[in-house]
């Protein structure tokens, strides 16, 4: 602070404002320049709701110059207006209305303004009482900013998030929640829907013929086919690929539906002229109706999506319509196994990929490839949905031997990123016994440059392994002579473990995650646990655990003697773009430490 001169005071008083030495012309000057300046219109309304100003840039934000004439009422200006919804906007919630009722806090409206030129813009209007002294309005001034970028940027992410791009018709994510607002008002109000999934017959040949524009091309001209067969409140929506999913709501019996579906049928049989060739496809269509199949949307997918592989089976080109109470298993399996085979070729599995642990020595020594089902309507499916459905099928031999060839890819991949880490993948019964699995195992290899088999581990489930004791110990030699090494899955849950092992010679033995999981409250798991530890020790054996979910797990297992691990504690299965940046950022959990250092009595 600067010090006062003796014997001055300080001025307390402001510096005059500058405005109030302006002659009142010189003032009314530069509060119109101000006004011209803004890029938000401004208006000022009289007491009686008519207009007394507006700036050059509300002319420039209604349609015609006219628009904002003065003395026009503010009621004329709303009916040039429209709601965010597109419908005429409400006069007595108009911003111009409640201000002149003395509302201070009234919300902004957005609008919809059509330009002179036709070009849709969208405004955001508010406005605010004056008050005279008698404290009601004097007058009232509006304020309208120009929001169009930002209304059609939000837009075209509400696009994007819901629609196809490719077709413009709504996508699974919009569909399923169609679903969701029809089964509501159907319960509701008694009505009845149907939730259909159509599969085009021959689009395949298309595109491989005439090319993947023409194939583009023609997907598009099946959308517009769609939407004007169905009525305008009926929803067909682009799941993925060439299968596409109808909504069809109010419906009074089942015989509507199939009409329904006949015209669907008709239209998209009808000749299509692409690149100027004629293109003929046809569609199989499966459906189910509601209130008669069950409420969960999910269900009804899954419904429609099975009577559509009955479509198929029975010829293509027709609908079929789900029935709950005479479906047969044997069919549905049937079509489910078909499903799965054209899943494979049509590259729907991936693999993610759960890291085993050393938890004594803090660090990761491997993976475990786990397999799902990237299912183009379903969402991810878990193995245990469909797996159990071909386990005595070949096609199991196909996907075993996919997920081999994938894991080393993605071992070789790692491994140049700097993480050496074995790598192990689950097989089959069917496969190990009934499907020349050491040709296969061999062409697999020699298909990889540069492959490591002594860090390839292939995990056997202990029951698969007990059908042939025999055939598959003489496997598991063979390949551990060429590096390979054999994990016994599951370990513990067959009926003569301790007969058998000597006889076949697996590497590893992982603990069934059951007894894992319960061995803290239950001394009988607990045993178990113990006795499979012991029993790898005797005979030589690496032993790991599975089901791992907590420290107090961990804890347990490290004073058994199990430093191997896996499970939800220390990181659940990662798909491939998330596992290389859990591998970066990889810790040993400080507790860890604690537990080896000072073990529990």
């Amino acid at each position: 602070m600067r010090d006062v001169p003796h014997g001055k005071e300080r001025s307390n008083v402001a510096s005059p404002n500058p405005l109030s030495r302006m002659d009142p012309e010189r003032m009314c000057q530069r509060i119109s320049s101000v006004l011209v300046a803004l890029e938000e219109g401004l208006q000022l309304w009289d007491d009686a709701g008519c207009l007394i100003y507006a700036n050059p840039a509300s002319h420039a934000q209604f349609p015609t110059p006219e628009a904002l004439g003065a003395g026009r009422h503010w009621t004329a200006l709303a009916r040039d207006c429209r709601t965010e919804s597109g419908g005429p906007c409400p006069i007595d919630d108009f911003p111009v209305a409640r201000a002149l009722r003395g509302e201070r806090h009234a919300t902004p409206l957005l609008m919809q303004i059509t330009r002179a030129d036709g070009q849709l813009s969208w405004l955001r209007l508010a406005a605010h009482p004056l008050p005279a002294s008698s404290g009601s309005p004097d007058s009232v001034v509006s304020v309208s900013v120009d929001v169009t970028q930002l209304v059609e940027q939000e837009l075209r992410l509400k696009q994007q998030a819901h629609f196809d791009t490719l077709t413009g018709l709504p996508n699974r994510a919009l569909f399923s929640d169609r679903i969701e607002r029809v089964l509501a008002h159907a319960r509701r109000h008694g009505g009845r829907l149907a939730v259909c999934l159509l599969d085009l017959d021959g689009f395949k040949g298309v595109n491989d013929t005439l090319g993947h524009q023409a194939g583009d091309l023609l997907l598009r001209k099946v959308a517009r086919r769609l939407k004007d067969t169905l009525r305008t409140e009926d929803t067909a929506a682009r799941i993925g690929g060439d299968e596409f999913a109808l909504l069809i709501g109010d419906l009074n019996t089942s015989g509507q539906c199939e009409y329904a579906l006949k015209r669907v049928l008709d239209a998209l049989a009808a000749p299509y002229s692409i690149d100027d060739q004629e293109v003929r496809i046809t569609a199989s269509v499966g459906a189910t109706l509601f209130p008669g199949d069950a409420v969960d949307p999910d269900q009804l997918l899954r419904h429609a999506d099975q009577a559509m592989y009955a479509a198929k089976l029975a010829g293509k080109n027709r609908f079929s319509l789900f029935d709950p109470t005479h479906e047969s298993r044997v069919r549905a399996n049937f079509g489910l196994v078909r499903k799965i085979e054209d899943a494979l070729a049509r590259g729907q599995f991936i693999l993610h990929y759960q890291p085993k642990v050393d938890c004594l020595n803090g660090r990761v020594v491997g993976l475990e490839a786990l397999i799902r089902w990237q299912h183009p309507v379903l969402g991810l499916r878990m193995p245990g949905e469909f797996l159990p459905l071909i386990e005595h099928e070949d096609v199991i031999i196909g996907i075993g031997n996919w997920v081999i060839a994938e894991a080393l890819r993605q071992q070789a991949r790692l491994r140049a990123a700097g993480h050496d880490l074995s790598i192990s993948v689950n097989i089959a019964a069917r496969q190990l016994l009934k499907g020349q699995f050491a040709e296969q195992l061999d062409a697999i290899l020699a298909g990889h440059a540069d492959p490591d088999p002594g860090r390839l581990e292939i995990e056997i489930l202990e029951t698969a392994a007990l059908e042939d004791v025999v055939a598959v110990s003489q496997l598991i030699a063979e390949f551990q002579g060429r590096g390979v090494r054999f994990a016994l899955d599951d370990f513990g849950t067959g009926y003569s473990s301790l007969v058998h092992l000597k006889h076949l010679g697996a590497d590893v033995l992982k603990i069934d995650q059951t007894f894992v999981r319960d061995m803290l409250d239950d001394p009988g798991d607990l045993a178990i646990v113990q006795g499979v530890i012991g029993l790898a020790d005797a005979f030589h054996r690496d032993v790991v655990a599975e089901g791992v979910e907590d420290l107090a797990h961990i804890r347990s297992l490290l004073e058994s003697g199990c430093h191997v691990m896996q499970g939800y504690g220390i990181s659940r299965p990662l798909p491939t773009e998330h596992l290389d940046l859990w591998l970066e950022s990889f810790e040993p959990d400080p507790a860890w430490q604690r537990v080896n250092a000072a073990p529990l009595h």
